[in-house]
């Protein structure tokens, strides 16, 4: 696959999307719904080149020609020669504005596909988002691993407090009921200091021995799937500003003003890219007004704000495999209690719920969230202009 392929992949998601793109959770990436616009971004990319190509052709022959000239003996006579010197030059000056006619032009067209690049991993990063904002894990980790909210375990301990209370009486402190553990502890020491008629029946034992169980040799575990889950959480947002800050000072560069999200909700692109034509016709481009250094000033932005986007796709895709190492984690951790089998009529439902949670999510970082297509050096090349 050629450097030219990688950038369409990258871009595939990003051209001509209905409104319900923008949704806060977008349809599952699908490359095939989006081959028209592959060919079409192929043919741009490709029509730039050859325009290029067909323009220098004649030019580039009679160079040639002139040259070979110039190597005669008889350029050496200043009536031959200097005719013969002075085309040249003006071939040499004419092919010169040719390629940075059509440097300008890929210039332009790197610089709309790193903002369309942006545009495709913001809609990835709000995905995210969305998804952190709405998994059950935040809610299911700590009430699970806290024997406190099984309606057995409370009904129980509820009876053995107040046996205990009214045989010592003596009671857990406030500040110690809270406390999953030591709660876990006292309950269990009610239950060896029962009496044979006060202890409950068999199958009611089974159920408490299996939320003491469960709540016990998973809580740290679980809390582990909380705290690193909300980690994540921020550590997306911290993306998604970045991302924003990135799409403001690049396009302050073309005179755009407008924050991402803003120019994402009023579907704002196509006078971004008519801003970004306005400035390479007045700034950028080849007659730029008086000043010299204007233009070169001006690409050299143009091309920093590109390099600037490589890094953040880089940091992107850090974030995700990062993601998708947790996510590995967490499966393994809900997928390692020992006692599952043995205590699979008493395991809360939210235990399978957020099993599936932590599934579906390790499903989107290796599928929706994770692009491979823009990791590697060729989508590096193109954006950088080499190759050209």
């Amino acid at each position: 696959m050629n450097a030219l392929h990688q950038l369409i992949y990258c871009c595939l998601f990003l051209h001509g999307l209905p409104a319900a793109a923008h949704a806060a959770s977008p349809p599952a990436d699908s490359l095939f719904q989006f081959l028209p616009w592959i060919e079409q971004t192929e043919r741009t990319f490709e029509t730039c080149r050859q325009t290029y190509e067909r323009k220098t052709a004649g030019p580039r022959q009679h160079l040639n020609r002139l040259n070979a000239a110039l190597n005669q003996p008889e350029a050496l006579r200043p009536e031959t020669g200097y005719p013969l010197l002075l085309e040249k030059i003006r071939l040499e000056a004419q092919l010169q504005a040719l390629r940075e006619e059509s440097d300008l032009k890929l210039l332009r067209l790197r610089y709309r596909k790193s903002i369309e690049m942006l545009k495709l991993l913001y809609e990835k990063i709000l995905s995210m988002d969305h998804h952190f904002t709405s998994l059950r894990t935040n809610q299911q980790v700590l009430r699970i691993s806290n024997p406190h909210e099984y309606p057995e375990f409370k009904e129980l301990k509820t009876v053995l407090d107040e046996r205990i209370k009214r045989k010592s009486g003596f009671t857990l402190p406030a500040v110690m009921e809270t406390n999953p553990f030591l709660s876990a502890a006292f309950s269990i020491v009610g239950l060896a200091l029962s009496s044979k008629q006060d202890k409950p029946d068999r199958n009611q034992l089974d159920k408490i021995a299996c939320i003491l169980d469960f709540t016990v040799r998973m809580h740290q575990d679980l809390h582990v799937v909380y705290y690193e889950t909300e980690y994540l959480r921020d550590a997306n947002l911290t993306l998604k500003k970045e991302c924003e800050t990135l799409f403001a000072e690049c396009t302050r560069q073309i005179g755009y003003t407008i924050p991402l999200a803003i120019c994402r909700d009023n579907d704002d692109w196509e006078r971004l890219y008519l801003q970004l034509d306005h400035y390479i016709d007045n700034t950028a481009g080849l007659a730029a007004g008086a000043d010299a250094l204007a233009p070169k000033k001006a690409r050299a932005n143009l091309q920093f704000a590109i390099d600037r986007v490589v890094h953040y796709i880089e940091k992107y895709c850090a974030f995700v495999a990062q993601g998708n190492e947790y996510y590995k984690k967490f499966a393994k951790i809900v997928g390692n209690y020992s006692n599952e089998t043995a205590c699979s009529a008493t395991l809360p439902e939210t235990f399978g719920q957020l099993k599936n949670d932590i599934d579906t999510t390790l499903d989107k970082f290796n599928s929706a969230y994770n692009l491979p297509e823009i990791q590697g050096s060729r989508l590096k090349d193109l954006l950088y202009g080499f190759g050209d």
